[in-house]
């Protein structure tokens, strides 16, 4: 996926907290966009009926915006096209990918074996058919999950891989269609690979895989193995653990960000929710130690419509930016869902988040194409 905020990691650093500076990143964006330059062009009936080129990473820039290298911004289906089918399912990154979107975002948690499979929650009753289950009526219990201390719930870490595939997904949002309930599989990290290297985007590139690893810490208190091991070796096993590969591997622990950038060539973005996240991660020693920054999309303009300097500092030291999630029933207020991400485009970002893929899709043909 040839966009700035592609980056191919360099292995840099003797030590494992010296910072990493602009030149090193760059070099990274220089290797991946060289890498796709070779992909093949597919999709031309799609390309010629809507007038996009493609991702133009490694085509020379020239989008209108100040992202790193004049890249077109990278699409990123949130959770697959979550606003249209329930979220996490092949099916949903199936529809993401057919909707525009060159990168498709796991969450990723651990089975009771020990499994990494797709969910954003470590509970399962909002997401899945779980509650309907007879068999399982005596699993919900108190949270193990410190982020969830007082909930009662069915935990992904109480089933085995079997036992969550006997189950099926719902749509967790208020107002989205409901027609696809009870439909789709819960799939596997290695399913969601294997889905991303059979298909191109409809420019056709490779698919971008945007992995989030979701509480590695609690998953370390309760036992489980490694979460860095196991997604690498996943990531590996499918060919796409190597310098240049189309992956960014996302969390919002910095500990976990700075442990799995020292182990891996693919990218490692450091999520942040609010100003208190990014100060703090930005306080750490040898921080910035991420290859891109995944900020709340409010973080970066301020109340009166400036840019509050999180793109500008980030571009500086060449790491790209990609903010989350735009979402077309959740609208900024007085806006559309489709300026709202003409604004942020404006700024410059590199990507951004969306469970609506097909409207950043329009969105950024229309821009590019000075619509």
């Amino acid at each position: 996926m040839p966009s700035t905020a592609t980056i191919a990691k360099a292995k840099v650093a003797p030590t494992k907290a010296a910072p990493r500076g602009t030149i090193s990143h760059m070099m990274k964006h220089a290797r991946i966009l060289a890498a796709f330059a070779l992909a093949p062009m597919l999709a031309l009936a799609a390309c010629e009926t809507t007038g996009d080129s493609g991702m133009s990473g490694g085509e020379g820039g020239g989008w209108v915006y100040a992202s790193l290298g004049r890249e077109k911004p990278l699409l990123i289906g949130h959770r697959g096209a979550s606003g249209a089918l329930p979220e996490h399912t092949l099916e949903a990154y199936q529809r993401a990918l057919n909707d525009g979107a060159d990168c498709i975002e796991p969450d990723l948690v651990f089975t009771k074996d020990g499994v990494l499979v797709a969910r954003h929650d470590t509970f399962l009753s909002t997401t899945t058919n779980v509650a309907t289950k007879p068999e399982f009526a005596s699993r919900k219990r108190r949270s193990p999950d410190p982020e969830f201390q007082d909930r009662e719930d069915w935990w992904v870490a109480d089933f085995t891989l079997a036992e969550l595939k006997t189950l099926r997904a719902v749509q967790s949002f208020r107002g989205r269609a409901k027609v696809f309930d009870g439909l789709y599989q819960i799939p596997t990290f290695d399913e969601v690979l294997q889905l991303a290297k059979s298909r191109q985007t409809v420019a056709g590139k490779p698919v971008c895989v945007y992995p989030e690893a979701k509480s590695p810490a609690y998953h370390a208190q309760i036992g489980k193995a490694d979460m860095a091991e196991k997604i690498l070796a996943a990531l590996d096993k499918h060919g796409l653990g190597a310098k240049g590969a189309p992956v960014f591997i996302q969390s919002f622990e910095p500990d976990f960000v700075e442990k799995i950038n020292g182990m891996t060539d693919v990218s490692v973005v450091m999520l942040v929710a609010d100003r208190a996240g990014y100060d703090g991660a930005m306080a750490r020693p040898g921080a910035p130690f991420w290859d891109g920054l995944g900020p709340n999309f409010s973080l970066l303009i301020d109340a009166d419509g400036k840019s509050t300097g999180i793109v500008e500092a980030s571009h500086a030291k060449g790491i790209p930016v990609h903010p989350w999630t735009f979402r077309d029933d959740v609208p900024v207020k007085g806006e559309t869902p489709e300026s709202t991400v003409r604004k942020y485009l404006a700024l410059g970002i590199d990507g951004f988040f969306t469970d609506f893929p097909i409207t950043g899709y329009k969105v950024r043909n229309d821009v590019q194409f000075g619509k």
